[in-house]
């Protein structure tokens, strides 16, 4: 009666402590691919100084080589809210694409082109991209968005 633990009491504790610890270093390691895939898109995006042509084939290939998971996913035509430069300033995100194709991006990201209310020489861009997460059952329904923005750009059409 000194033992009032079992062997497999024990056992099944340290198991459940391990399945703990990899989901927490699995979460993270997905995390960290999906904020460098992020920081791709924005880096890119600023390079070619918008999101056309060339930025599109280039950040195609460098989530290539990545091994960053594309799955389809459905993209929204606008977004609203409140502009991260300027404090109660409402800014509207509409979504873009060099090869005018629709709002279910292949790719699995999303690029959305934004204007802040009052100020419309500037604009930046707004990138969403999903965590995927590749667990066959849960993997499906627990795809995480993640949303990041470029520096503001100014938008020199308008002075021509």
């Amino acid at each position: 009666m000194k033992e009032s633990i079992g062997y497999s009491v024990s056992l099944n504790i340290v198991i459940t402590f391990i399945i703990i610890i990899f989901a927490f270093l699995s979460a993270a390691i997905v995390y960290f691919r999906t904020n460098k895939a992020n920081n791709v898109l924005i880096d890119t995006i600023q390079k070619y100084e918008g999101y056309n042509k060339k930025a599109k084939d280039t950040i195609e290939l460098k989530l290539l080589s990545l091994g960053y998971g594309s799955r389809a996913i459905s993209c929204s035509s606008t977004l609203a809210g409140k502009s991260p430069f300027y404090s109660n300033t409402e800014t509207t995100c509409h979504y873009v694409d060099p090869d005018g194709s629709t709002y279910n991006n292949n790719k699995g990201y999303c690029v959305y082109k934004c204007v802040d209310t009052g100020k419309e020489d500037y604009y930046y861009y707004k990138v969403r991209i999903n965590m995927m997460i590749g667990i066959p059952v849960i993997g499906d329904w627990l795809d995480i968005p993640i949303y990041s923005n470029t520096d503001r750009m100014y938008d020199f059409t308008s002075l021509f």
